[in-house]
C-alpha cells in the first residue's frame, strides 16, 4: 500500500468517525467500530490515533482492552504475526498509560496466550502498576508450571524467570513462599539466588514458613530451609533459639538418612548453645539420650555425644546437672577400665558439671576424686568442685 493510499484511508476513517460522533454515537463505540473494520496492518494506527484524541482519557483504556480481546480471539491464527504483536504491545501500553484496572484479567489472558517475551514483560510491568487482584496467585500458578517444565527437562527462559521472581517480590504476597522455595531448590546459581531474594522480600512470616519446611519436608529440603533461615540478616537471639529448637526437633524425628539427621541435630544444638534456649531442654535431653545410646553401640559416635553434653550444660538447669551427674556416676563405677574415648567423655562430663555449678553434684565429683582416674581427669574434678555454688 502506497503512502498516499494509506493517508487516504485514514482520512476517510476520520471522516467516518466524525460522522458517527455527530450522529450521537459514543466515541468509544466509534473507535471500536473503526478498529474492527481496519485491516490487521492498520489496526495499530487506530489505537495510536485514538491516543491523541482530546477525549482519550474518557475511552482509551476500554478501547485498548477491546483490542486485547480481539488479540485473544485471534491468537491461534496470528500469534507470531508482527502486526498482531505490534497491536498487542500498543494496547498493553495503552491500558497502562490509562491506568485502566478493569483490564487486568484480560491482560493476564493475553500473557498466557503469547510466549513472546516483549509482550510478557510489558504485561507484567503494566499489571504491577495496576490494581490487579489475584495477580500474585496467577504468577504463582504460572511459575509453578515453569518449574514443572524444568523438572521434566524443558528449560524456561531465564530472563522470564527473573521477571517473575521480581514481580512476586514487589507484590510481597506470603502465598508465594512455596513456589519461590521450590524455584530456589530447582535452579542453580544466579537464578536460584533471584528466588531467594524474592523470598526474603515478601511481607510475610518467613520464619514460620521455613520452620514448617524444616519439620515436614524431606531431609534435603529441611537442610536447605535451615540454610535460608541462617542466611537472614539480624536474627535476634529469640529467633535463633526458636530455629535451633525447630531444627533439633526435625533431626530427632528423622528416620533414616543418619548423616542428615546428625547435621540437623548438630546445627540445632549450636544455636541452642549460643542462645541458651531453655525452652528446648526436653529436646536436648532426648538428644542426649539418643547420642548416648549411639555412643554405647559405636565408640566412633563419641563426637555427637560430646556435642549433646555441651548443649545440655549450656542450658544451666538443675535437670541438666542431674542427668550429667548420673552419667559421671556410671563411669565412676568402672574408673580403672576406661578407653580413650570414655576418658574424653568423662572430662566433658566433669567440665560441664563445673560449668553448671550445682552443689547437688558434689558427692559424685568428690567420689570421682578418690577413684583411679588419670591425673588430667582428677585435675578437672578438682576444678569442678571449686566451681560449685555453696
Amino acid at each position: 500500500m502506497t503512502s498516499k493510499a494509506f493517508a487516504l484511508i485514514l482520512l476517510l476513517s476520520a471522516g467516518s468517525l466524525l460522522s458517527a460522533q455527530t450522529s450521537g454515537e459514543p466515541i468509544l463505540q466509534s473507535y471500536e467500530r473503526l478498529f474492527i473494520r481496519s485491516s490487521l496492518a492498520t489496526k495499530v494506527n487506530v489505537l495510536r490515533d485514538a491516543a491523541t484524541d482530546d477525549q482519550a482519557a474518557e475511552f482509551y483504556g476500554p478501547l485498548c482492552e477491546r483490542a486485547l480481546r480481539f488479540v485473544i480471539d485471534n491468537a491461534a491464527l496470528f500469534r507470531e504475526d508482527p502486526d498482531m504483536i505490534n497491536i498487542t504491545v500498543t494496547a498493553v501500553k495503552g491500558v497502562g498509560e490509562s491506568a485502566y484496572s478493569p483490564a487486568a484479567d484480560t491482560l493476564w489472558r493475553v500473557f498466557l496466550q503469547f510466549s513472546d517475551n516483549v509482550i510478557r514483560y510489558e504485561i507484567l510491568k503494566t499489571l504491577l502498576d495496576l490494581d490487579s487482584p489475584g495477580l500474585a496467585e496467577n504468577i504463582n500458578r504460572f511459575l509453578a508450571g515453569q518449574n514443572s517444565l524444568y523438572g521434566s527437562g524443558v528449560s524456561p527462559d531465564p530472563q522470564m524467570l527473573r521477571s517473575l521472581f521480581a514481580a512476586l517480590e514487589k507484590l510481597g504476597n506470603d502465598e508465594s513462599y512455596p513456589v519461590l522455595f521450590t524455584s530456589f531448590l530447582m535452579y542453580p546459581g544466579e537464578l536460584g539466588d533471584g528466588a531467594v531474594r524474592a523470598l526474603y522480600g515478601l511481607n510475610g512470616d518467613l520464619s514460620a514458613f521455613l520452620f514448617r519446611v524444616i519439620l515436614n519436608n524431606p531431609p534435603g529440603e529441611k537442610l536447605e530451609a535451615l540454610r535460608l533461615a541462617l542466611g537472614r540478616e539480624n536474627l535476634s537471639p529469640g529467633e535463633k533459639g526458636e530455629l535451633g529448637e525447630t531444627v533439633m526437633e526435625a533431626g530427632l524425628a528423622l528416620q533414616g538418612g543418619r548423616s542428615q539427621a546428625r547435621e540437623l541435630c548438630r546445627a540445632g544444638a549450636a544455636l541452642i548453645r549460643e542462645t541458651r534456649w531453655i525452652r528446648a531442654l526436653p529436646l536436648v535431653l532426648k538428644y542426649h539420650s539418643q547420642t548416648l545410646a549411639a555412643f554405647r553401640a559405636d565408640p566412633e559416635a563419641a563426637e555427637d555425644y560430646l556435642d549433646a553434653v555441651g548443649c545440655l550444660a549450656s542450658l544451666r538447669s538443675a535437670e541438666s546437672a542431674r542427668v550429667l551427674a548420673l552419667q559421671l556416676g556410671l563411669y565412676n563405677s568402672k574408673a580403672g577400665a576406661l578407653n580413650r574415648d570414655e576418658e574424653t567423655v568423662v572430662l566433658a562430663l566433669v567440665g560441664s558439671l563445673g560449668t553448671l555449678g550445682y552443689r547437688a553434684s558434689y558427692d559424685t565429683l568428690d567420689h570421682a576424686l578418690r577413684l583411679p582416674y588419670p591425673d588430667q581427669v582428677k585435675t578437672a574434678v578438682r576444678a569442678a568442685l571449686n566451681s560449685l555454688a555453696w
